[in-house]
């Protein structure tokens, strides 16, 4: 697992990307408890800083900055080269030694982090070949991607007038896999989403739902009335009582995350306050929107899970899909931000 972040408050803008392993076989009670020691850190990968597109030496400092990538992960992974098809004695727990064959299992991180890793674009998804134009769509399943017939590409070599149907789909971008040559490994089963990244500050704080819901209130004339109820939440055991409105806080952490998730939607349904005839349907819609994301996060947070559990979370998701267009008018890119706020 791994997550980019700054080294300290003193350092300016350098950014190092801490790279952590664990065991699988662990109960996540456990490997979440800080004092367990399931989770090492295994190394601190530097973070390049970013150079301008319109440079000279910008595309050739991405291939450096990929290759560079490629080598050290690759000599973290040497180990692993060997012992997938030769057994190892291995002291367990229990104070038995035991023979096994250590392989890379997953790989849990956000979306930036994965498509560096895959050597993807921005706007691909690491797991399937869905088009870049179905993103988002919820439409039908796509095929799992098969990395290792992409070594056998020169990605982004092609002009933008000749890119084929191939290229269009596989969203390559530049550098090899650092995956590929893994025994015993699938590339598209490595991609684990986790739930702070991809639910908290993915879907709900900085990507998806949070924007939308700004400027859907501040159309309403109710964004007041919200940060107003947010800021008189009663206190109850494990969750965080904010002493700010939303609009307020600066600082997310992941207790912010959490407790973001679990009062949005009571906010939300207080806010409107009996809105009237024109605004009832649209606030309908929105909460309904909210609420199948909520309990989709509800049902993610679930230990164990059945075929219920995840009929019930494709349901919440599908849900979701059919309420989005709610939110298509009021979803702005960050470049448009600053007029919508004037």
């Amino acid at each position: 697992m791994s997550d980019q972040t700054n080294l300290t408050n003193l350092s300016g803008d350098k950014k190092a990307w801490p790279v952590y392993i664990t065991m699988r076989n662990l109960l996540s009670a456990r490997r979440n408890s800080p004092g367990s020691i399931a989770v090492l850190l295994l190394a601190l990968l530097p973070v390049p800083p970013k150079l301008s597109k319109c440079s000279n030496g910008y595309r050739r400092q991405r291939k450096i900055n990929a290759d560079t990538l490629q080598d050290v992960l690759e000599l973290i992974f040497a180990p692993l080269l060997d012992v997938a098809h030769v057994d190892i004695p291995i002291d367990c727990a229990d104070g038995k030694v035991r023979l096994s064959f250590p392989i890379l299992s997953a790989w849990i991180a956000d979306h930036m982090k994965n498509v560096a890793l895959h050597v993807l674009k921005t706007n691909a998804c690491p797991k399937c070949q869905v088009p870049t134009n179905e993103l988002g769509t919820h439409a039908r399943s796509y095929r799992a991607r098969d990395y290792a017939r992409y070594q056998h590409y020169k990605p982004e070599s092609q002009t933008s007038g000749s890119e084929t149907d191939d290229d269009y789909v596989m969203n390559l971008g530049i550098g090899q896999n650092i995956f590929h040559r893994l025994q015993r490994v699938s590339g598209s089963d490595l991609y684990i989403p986790d739930i702070l990244h991809t639910i908290y500050l993915g879907l709900f704080k900085h990507n998806f739902m949070m924007d939308w819901i700004e400027a859907f209130l501040k159309k309403q004339g109710r964004l007041q009335a919200f940060d107003e109820v947010w800021k008189v939440l009663p206190p109850y055991p494990g969750f965080l009582v904010g002493q700010k409105a939303y609009r307020e806080v600066t600082e997310w952490g992941g207790k912010e995350m959490r407790n973001l998730g679990h009062c949005i939607l009571g906010v939300a349904a207080v806010a409107p306050r009996q809105p009237g005839g024109a605004q009832a349907i649209p606030f309908k819609r929105a909460l309904t929107c909210v609420r199948a994301l909520v309990d989709f996060n509800m049902m993610a947070e679930y230990r164990r899970h059945t075929p219920d559990t995840i009929a019930y979370m494709e349901e919440y998701l599908g849900q979701l899909h059919r309420m989005r267009d709610i939110s298509l008018e009021f979803r702005v890119t960050k470049r448009t931000q600053a007029k919508f706020d004037k």
